[in-house]
């Protein structure tokens, strides 16, 4: 045997030593393994006699780790239970799902799961759902869910989600759109009532809306949204922090009341690109969607964003409520708001823009003075560096003496490096 022969030879043999030294700690470690596969039935799960998924999923304990082998799973498949839903080279067509998305991750038992290695597509509604959806997947005239239950300490890891969203443009549940308010069918990763977990690695092409945080059934806190590629996605934003409870906020004192709201979590190092080009849609936006909703506390930080229909980083004020104290920093942001900004009757921002902070009334008919919105205070925008866009940075109703612009790099493109209204 040759020198090239033998050195070749020891690789393999090395590397297939790693590969059953790993499967066999895994497989003996405190996380006992189902392995399921697309022609498995009701078997034992082992690695030699997979079972289906939707069988291994219910066989599981919290704790133990569900192995999907390659292929391609149909339906839709829900974890109720601290499990690790891992895919290697796993495929989930999501169009037949009964209810309407690929993965569903509910509480309280779904607390401590994680879904990772999974491409998942065609998902009527969000391809992986974290939480309750709060409108009844069922209905065509946009019923609301009264409840849900929190979860927390979850992480949703290097999937791949495409042409999720599939019943944009119809009434089908969390697709029910009203002139005013078109539906997004819950993005494509979407959080609700979410606490103390990672949505990291993952990338997100070509569907209707890319990562979405919501409060509906109580706080969205303490989350991480890292290392994210969102892409493409036409009618809505990247990566979306919306406060859609009114219990956030106090309306008698006007402080948080820490039952709802979107705060305290962080965005950082994503990239999000060609977003919203078709509708409104950002590359990061916070945004309050209804009276006393609160989006505040949270870190947007080295993310890069580029081509958007809306800006770079957007936070949107139409009602009273809390949309103060986020920090935006150290971010590279290159012509975006492209579709133009027109969501406020005082100003529109019709050029090319990179951070956008704003609060007013939006066009229509006037706001009972009780829900007008009052100005967006204790910003940091700071370390950004923005290119390529004719407006660097434009405010509408904002605090000054409270918020900060500093230190940020005003590059190539930029005409106007701060534009106040």
């Amino acid at each position: 045997m040759g020198k090239a022969l033998r050195a070749t030879a020891s690789i393999v043999v090395s590397l297939a030593g790693v590969l059953l030294a790993a499967s066999g700690a895994w497989a003996a470690g405190a996380a006992p393994v189902l392995y399921a596969s697309p022609s498995g039935g009701s078997g034992v799960c082992s690695v030699r006699v997979p079972c289906s998924l939707e069988n291994a999923i219910s066989a599981a304990a919290p704790g133990d780790v569900v192995y999907a082998f390659a292929g391609v799973y149909n339906g839709g498949f829900v974890v109720d239970k601290a499990i690790t839903l891992h895919g290697a080279g796993a495929v989930i067509d999501a169009s037949s799902s009964p209810f309407g998305n690929g993965v569903q991750i509910v509480g309280p038992g779904g607390s401590g799961s994680s879904v990772e290695g999974f491409r998942i597509e065609d998902a009527k509604f969000e391809g992986i759902l974290v939480g309750t959806a709060p409108v009844a997947p069922e209905t065509e005239n946009g019923e609301p869910v009264t409840s849900g239950e929190p979860v927390s300490d979850v992480r949703i890891a290097n999937n791949t989600l495409t042409h999720n969203g599939t019943g944009f443009g119809t009434n089908a549940g969390q697709c029910y759109s009203t002139p005013e308010a078109p539906g997004d069918c819950g993005e494509t990763i979407h959080l609700v009532a979410v606490t103390n977990s990672t949505v990291e690695g993952n990338y997100v092409e070509d569907n209707v809306g890319g990562i979405l945080l919501t409060d509906e059934f109580g706080p969205t806190s303490g989350n991480v949204v890292r290392l994210n590629r969102t892409i493409g996605n036409d009618d809505d934003c990247g990566i979306t922090l919306a406060g859609h409870s009114s219990a956030a906020v106090n309306p008698e004192t006007g402080m948080p009341t820490g039952a709802a709201g979107v705060f305290d979590n962080v965005v950082e190092s994503n990239t999000s690109d060609e977003n919203g080009v078709a509708g409104q849609g950002a590359g990061i936006l916070l945004g309050g969607g209804a009276p006393f909703a609160g989006v505040y506390d949270n870190l947007i930080r080295n993310n890069y964003a580029y081509g958007n229909g809306l800006s770079g980083v957007t936070v949107h004020q139409h009602l009273i409520g809390d949309l103060n104290d986020n920090t935006i920093e150290g971010n590279v942001l290159l012509n975006n708001n492209l579709d133009g900004d027109f969501d406020f009757a005082a100003a529109a921002a019709t050029e090319t823009t990179g951070i956008l902070v704003a609060s007013g009334e939006p066009p229509g008919p006037p706001l009972p003075p009780e829900l007008l919105p009052g100005p967006i205070s204790g910003t940091v925008i700071r370390g950004n560096f923005l290119y390529s866009s004719k407006v660097g940075i434009w405010t509408l109703g904002v605090e000054t003496a409270s918020t900060q612009i500093a230190h940020n790099v005003f590059g190539q493109g930029v005409k106007t490096p701060i534009s106040e209204h």
